[in-house]
Formats: C-alpha cells, structure tokens, sequence
C-alpha cells in the first residue's frame, strides 16, 4: 500500500488549490507508504512549489522499492496536515490495529478528520461496505475523502469503477471534486519510479489502450463531504431514486481557454527574475499598442 505518482501528484494539486488550508489532521486505512524514487518525488514537490521540504525528515525514503519504506507521514506534515493516523492491523508506521471488517466503535474519533484517504487499503477486507462507512464516519463535514482504487491488475477481493465511488456520492450527498484512471505502465521514469498517468474517466478512452504495456489500471477519486448525516448505503439505478430521493449528479462546467503556454526561463539567471522580466515586457507592448503615445 503506498502513494505511487499519481497519488503524490494529485496530494500536491489538491494542496495547491487550496483544499488543505486549513486541514490539521488526516487518517489512513492501511499503514501508507511513498512508493517512489526520492528523485521523482523531489521533482514533484518542486514543481508545486512547497516550501519547506527537508529531506532527513523523510526517513527511509531513498530505500523503494527495498525496505524499509518511508511512511506517507512527513509528506502530509510537509503540506501543513500534522495530525497523522492510520488504520492496519500490521501496526506499522505506528498504525492503530482495526479489523476493516467490523465498525468502528471509537466515536470520540467520528467527524474530527480533515482528510480521510484510501490508497489500496479497503479491498483487502470482505465486508467492503463497512470500510466506506468507517471512512464516512471519521471525515469531518466539509473534510475530503480521497478513494484510490483498482479497476484492473489489483489484489484485493474488488475491483472498483466509477459507479462505485459516484454511488457513494449520490447516496451520501458527497460533491466530487475529482475523477480520473490512473494508468500504472510496465515502463519506468528515468529515475526508476513506476510510471503512472491520470487519464480522463472515459469507458471509450480505456478501450483505446494496449494492456499488454500496463500493470493495471486504477479509479481515483476526491470526494468532499457535505453534512453531518450517518452513511448511507448506495442503491443502483432506480433504486437510489425510490430508496434515497436521488435523481441524478448536477454538473456544472467551467469552461478554460483553449490555449496554455510555457513558463519562459532563461539559462544562468533567476527563474524568478527571468519571469518578471518576460512580463513586463510584455505588459509594455500591450500598454504601447493601446495608450496613444
């Protein structure tokens, strides 16, 4: 169980958005792991630009895919989340033992969790449902609740899709903020990390692709609890309707320009100092095509 790319990738976009601002604690199910070179991890970090990041705080982290592992806790606390549970019942990472299968009786923990995250953890335990309403129950109302789960190549007794976790919406007025396949490929990033992409949550884009090149393919997804109503056990079809008053996802579309373009960066200078230098040019030249001078 670990965060591999993907979910690294999309921690820090969700961080970058705003969505943790003001998140003090997370919990796990399963004693989670970074499952990646330091390297790549690195590279990511820089790119969202997290301030902070000091690496003898991420012990073990140059040992994967040997152990031991470096557990996903530094990372949370480098995204200002210091808080850190998680749920196993190997203990590991100072895990709390909880059989996945039975409810979870401690209430003094119900809604006081920030950020409540399943990255391949719940499929292991046979009673599926329990596990959900578990994670349900922890999450604070407005807290996020992350579902990182297999379509295909797990090991777990599921497999999961898009009905799954839209499902669990639907039934437990969850807004989704974010739905993807994750892609795991048989090839490597140049650092040695396992190479895994987000693609669009479309059924006619996985048909497109060459499996033989996969490891397997995941569902993701981010779902932001709304209120602070007990779980609710979804129905399919007509049923969610008859049973729980739903009729369907409203979905609302904000439309971005076609077009993006690089950061400009020039050798041996200040990234920085570079940027602002390339805009104010450009502001200028704008300024002197509209002012009449």
């Amino acid at each position: 169980m670990g965060l591999g790319i993907a979910a690294v990738q999309n921690t820090l976009e969700l961080w970058q958005q705003g969505f943790f601002k003001n998140s003090k604690r997370v919990v796990e199910m399963g004693s989670q792991e970074l499952h990646l070179k330091t390297a790549d991890f690195e590279e990511l970090v820089e790119m969202a630009c997290v301030e902070g990041y000091k690496k003898e705080n991420f012990t073990n982290l140059d040992n994967w895919p040997s152990g031991p592992r470096c557990s996903a806790k530094p990372f949370y606390q480098m995204l200002g989340i210091e808080d850190y549970s998680c749920f196993d019942f190997s203990k590991q990472h100072g895990a709390i033992p909880h059989d996945y299968n039975l409810p979870f009786e401690d209430t003094s923990l119900y809604s006081q969790f920030d950020l409540v995250t399943d990255h391949g953890a719940c499929e292991h335990a046979f009673n599926i449902g329990e596990t959900y309403r578990t994670m349900h129950r922890l999450c604070k109302p407005g807290g996020l609740i992350v579902v990182a789960q297999s379509l295909w190549g797990g090991n777990g007794y599921y497999n999961f899709d898009r009905s799954f976790f839209e499902g669990l919406a639907a039934a437990n007025n969850y807004k989704i903020l974010y739905s993807s396949y994750t892609l795991f490929e048989k090839a490597k990033t140049e650092h040695g990390s396992d190479l895994q992409f987000h693609v669009p949550m479309n059924r006619e884009l996985l048909h497109s692709l060459d499996l033989t090149k996969l490891h397997g393919i995941g569902v993701y997804g981010v779902l932001q609890k709304q209120g602070e109503a007990d779980f609710e056990y979804p129905y399919q079809g007509h049923f969610l309707s008859q049973r729980q008053k739903h009729f369907g996802f409203n979905r609302l579309f904000f439309r971005d320009p076609p077009s993006y373009s690089y950061i400009p960066n020039v050798s041996g200078s200040q990234p920085t100092r570079a940027i602002l230098k390339v805009l104010g040019q450009r502001l200028i030249k704008k300024a002197r095509a509209i002012l009449p001078f």
